[in-house]
């Protein structure tokens, strides 16, 4: 995309917000947060957009999906629709499918700017990306060094979906906000955080500090990746490749390897709890959650969890438990078995 000269703007939605009836009437019953960003095109916040690329990474994308093409066709949009579709699964024929897909988006975005990519304007937007996750690898380290909150990162990872990588690199470097001393290190699963609302909620009273997260608006996003090579097609094969070997969301993984994922990555940032917070209408975390208990147990990190939290202020409520049932884990189990 960068090649062509578009700047990916990734849409978010919310926590907190409820879904408007209209949306609701469109899409039927889903994740709030999903809903929330169909709320946002249908009010024409997002107008300004030269075209719309809809990833399906869930059930709910696929609907804004077709809602969207809908109301694309009868001239109710002002921008085209495009979606890409590209599953997870490990094989030459889905590298193949993925490599396709990826060949019309770049179609997609050459028709959108009017510029086509070339061996030069590749190289360049990949020495753009490299250097941003060169930059939020800097931040990974500063948040398991205890020199970067975990409200902070998941602005920083906000603002490098949203703005150029140039932009967003300076926004990653300024991510240092110094952690509580004596703070729990935690390490957060279950539904994305579109928003810092509950990292905020979390870190609030100093307690505990999110040392990482295993959901696709903080360390799982797929931000700072690319593919240094002399041609299109190349480049196109190597970031299908790329895209397989990424550690599956909850919607499109399966729940022993997210399990061992999320256990590898509290590990490894030396989190002494999880906290699983899981919002209403988003049932894929929610199947992970006992393969992921059972993975966390065995290396001694208890797993506390919440679900089918309503985006009507129990978000804040979720949090706040989390954090009380967090310590008195630790103090019953003292590094002991999760129950």
């Amino acid at each position: 995309m960068l090649a062509t000269g578009a700047v990916p703007q990734r849409l978010l939605g919310s926590w907190h917000e409820p879904v408007s009836a209209k949306t609701a009437d469109l899409l039927g019953t889903v994740d709030a947060a999903a809903g929330r960003i169909l709320d946002g095109l249908l009010s024409g916040r997002h107008d300004d957009l030269a075209g719309l690329v809809v990833c399906h990474d869930s059930r709910a994308d696929l609907r804004i999906f077709y809602v969207l093409r809908i109301l694309a066709e009868r001239g109710r949009l002002p921008f085209p629709v495009h979606l890409v579709d590209v599953p997870r699964l490990h094989s030459a024929a889905a590298r193949r499918f993925v490599g396709r897909q990826y060949v019309r988006l770049l179609d997609f975005c050459e028709q959108v700017t009017g510029h086509r990519a070339d061996a030069g304007s590749l190289r360049h937007a990949a020495e753009r990306e490299l250097a941003l996750g060169r930059a939020l690898e800097t931040m990974r380290e500063r948040r398991r060094s205890g020199r970067c909150a975990g409200s902070s990162a998941l602005r920083a990872y906000r603002a490098a979906a949203t703005m150029p990588p140039e932009d967003a690199v300076a926004s990653v470097a300024a991510a240092q906000a110094a952690t509580s001393p004596g703070a729990t290190p935690v390490y957060v699963t279950g539904s994305n955080h579109p928003d810092p609302g509950v990292y905020d909620a979390l870190e609030r009273t100093g307690d505990v500090v999110v040392v990482g997260e295993d959901h696709d608006t903080g360390d799982l996003a797929w931000l700072g990746v690319a593919v240094e090579a002399p041609t299109v097609s190349e480049v196109i094969d190597g970031l299908a490749a790329a895209h397989l070997a990424r550690p599956a969301a909850a919607a499109g993984g399966l729940a022993a390897e997210r399990a061992a994922y999320t256990a590898t990555c509290a590990e490894r940032t030396q989190a002494r709890a999880a906290l699983a917070l899981v919002r209403e209408h988003d049932d894929a975390p929610a199947w992970d959650l006992s393969d992921q208990r059972l993975a966390l147990r065995r290396r001694g990190v208890p797993l506390v969890a919440r679900t089918r939290i309503r985006p009507v202020g129990d978000h804040v409520v979720a949090a706040q438990e989390g954090v009380v049932e967090i310590a008195a884990r630790i103090a019953f189990t003292a590094g002991g078995t999760d129950s």
